[in-house]
């Protein structure tokens, strides 16, 4: 299984002081990762966008913002960061534009909605021939899950235990 990584975990994971919930959870995964064969975690290029332009907006003024983009850095080197393709593009349009004329948006008309982009992300990944299935891990699962994409909440996807002997 692919864990891609979702704006709102991995802002929280980056935060050097809060949130410690989350970083212990992704601690955990990153550690099982290791051992565990069939199991990777990657950060996708629209939650380093995202994360990254408020790091560096805020970097001069808060001396967590520089640290959160250390974190943010390091996060992105250890994991490896799934890029957006053209294809991702076409599909996120006509994803939001299915969305907009059913009425469920969720985005407002003016905005850029990353999460459509996130779906076709994790959509085009999983349909790689002999991919692993690829949860888009968040705290928002129902805004991707409306656009096809396999989500989770993170407090709803406990780290494996190991097995005896493993």
């Amino acid at each position: 299984m692919r864990l891609l990584l979702d704006t709102n975990l991995l802002i929280r994971a980056c935060h050097p002081k809060s949130h410690p919930d989350v970083r212990a959870w992704l601690q955990a995964w990153l550690e099982r990762a290791g051992r565990l064969d069939g199991v990777e975690l990657v950060v996708s290029a629209v939650a380093d966008y995202e994360a990254r332009r408020g790091y560096l907006s805020e970097i001069d003024r808060k001396d967590d913002e520089r640290k959160a983009l250390e974190r943010l850095d390091e996060l992105c080197a250890l994991l490896g960061v799934q890029q957006v393709s053209a294809d991702n593009f076409l599909d996120a349009a006509k994803m939001w534009a299915r969305a907009r004329r059913s009425g469920k948006s969720t985005a407002s008309e003016r905005d850029v909605d990353w999460d459509v982009l996130i779906a076709a992300q994790a959509k085009e990944m999983a349909a790689q021939p002999g991919a692993m299935p690829v949860v888009v891990v968040t705290k928002n699962a129902k805004h991707l899950k409306q656009h096809g994409a396999e989500a989770q909440d993170w407090r709803e996807l406990p780290v494996p235990e190991e097995t005896p002997g493993a």
